[in-house]
């Protein structure tokens, strides 16, 4: 979820008001579609922000990423840095300088409309799905799609549907497991689907997803029925 201008800035005021530490994680900044973006640094002096070249500039796995930080902290964290790493790769950083070239941020754009188009074709096709809660996708590249009650069972949750659909129709979902409180069993209800793969990669896997389906749930009534007899 990706808070709105005013919920940022009633987050920020809530904590300086309390002495609450404020955290933004604004690494997707930049793929947004059609919600209005906004950074902690506008509403508050004592936030930390965090950003990274991995998504919108497409630079994972270079390791490269910034914070942003209030006065107070910069000699606590350098002396973290410091016990935890020397500095970011310099091939990293020597080619992070392109990135704010005008062709490289044309072609940053491009991928920001295939991922809107890739976006919008999957949720158009979980439409059809009217028992799975989509969340809102307004930004980044994922969809967050909770199966309900009645799509699962014990032992056919999301981690075996995600396995299953995997095995069979050569998709990889991921389970919600990383993204829920272990705590709980909403993990093993949810799931993620990329869309940075591209179109036609999107395209094909829901029309899988499609095929998949009937025999998913047909499973899932024959374990609640075992489990009622």
């Amino acid at each position: 979820y990706s808070p709105n201008a005013e919920e940022l800035r009633d987050l920020c005021k809530l904590c300086d008001d309390h002495g609450i530490q404020f955290l933004s994680d604004e690494i997707y900044h930049g793929i947004s579609y059609g919600k209005p973006e906004a950074t902690a640094l506008s509403y508050s002096p004592n936030a930390i922000v965090l950003n990274s070249f991995s998504k919108y500039y497409s630079m994972s796995g270079w390791r490269l990423g910034w914070m942003v930080i209030p006065e107070h902290l910069i000699e606590p964290i350098n002396s973290l840095q410091q016990n935890m790493f020397i500095n970011a790769p310099t091939i990293s950083q020597t080619a992070a300088l392109c990135c704010w070239d005008d062709d490289t941020i044309e072609i940053l754009e491009s991928h920001v409309q295939k991922y809107k188009s890739s976006r919008f074709l999957i949720l158009e096709e979980l439409a059809h799905f009217p028992s799975l809660n989509v969340a809102p996708a307004d930004g980044g590249f994922y969809v967050y799609v909770d199966l309900g009650e009645d799509n699962v069972a014990p032992g056919y949750g999301s981690v075996a549907m995600c396995k299953a659909f995997l095995e069979e129709e050569h998709v990889a979902f991921t389970p919600g497991n990383d993204f829920e409180d272990p705590s709980t069993n909403l993990g093993d209800r949810r799931f993620r689907i990329s869309y940075a793969g591209g179109i036609e990669t999107a395209r094909q896997a829901m029309e899988r997803f499609h095929r998949f389906w009937p025999s998913w749930i047909e499973r899932v009534q024959q374990q609640k029925q075992l489990l009622n007899e």
